[in-house]
C-alpha cells in the first residue's frame, strides 16, 4: 500500500505494457519516462493519494492516439495483472478498477465523439 506500493504497481504496469503488443505502440519513444511519471501521478491522484500531477487534461492528452475501448480494456488488464503481481489482494484490485473505470469517458472522449 501507500506511495511505495503504488510505485511498485506502476513499475510492474510499464513492464507489462512494454511487452503488450496491443498497447506498447502508444508508449514508445524517448518520452517513455515522462509518460510513465505522468500516468503514475495521475493514477495516484485518481486513487486518492498525494500526487503532483500537472499534466494535460485526459481528453487532450489522448486525442491524437486513436485509442478505443479495446485499448482502455487492455491497459486495465495490464494494471490488474501488475497489482496482483506485487501482492494486491482481490478486493483492492476490484476497488481500483471501479475507480479507474470512471475515467474511461475522459480518456476516450475523442473516440466517442466520432
Amino acid at each position: 500500500g501507500g506511495l511505495e506500493g503504488m510505485m511498485a504497481v506502476m513499475d510492474r504496469q510499464f513492464e507489462c505494457i512494454e511487452r503488450d503488443k496491443r498497447l506498447n505502440m502508444f508508449f514508445e519513444g524517448t518520452k517513455m519516462q515522462a509518460i510513465k511519471r505522468s500516468v503514475t501521478d495521475y493514477l495516484i491522484m485518481t486513487l486518492g493519494g498525494p500526487s503532483d500531477y500537472i499534466g494535460r487534461p485526459l481528453a487532450e492528452a489522448h486525442a491524437v492516439l486513436q485509442i478505443t475501448d479495446y485499448h482502455f480494456d487492455c491497459f486495465m488488464q495490464d494494471l490488474q495483472r501488475a497489482m496482483r503481481d506485487v501482492g494486491s489482494d482481490g478486493e483492492t484490485v476490484d476497488e481500483a478498477t471501479v475507480v479507474l473505470e470512471l475515467i474511461r469517458k475522459k480518456v476516450l472522449q475523442v473516440h466517442y465523439s466520432k
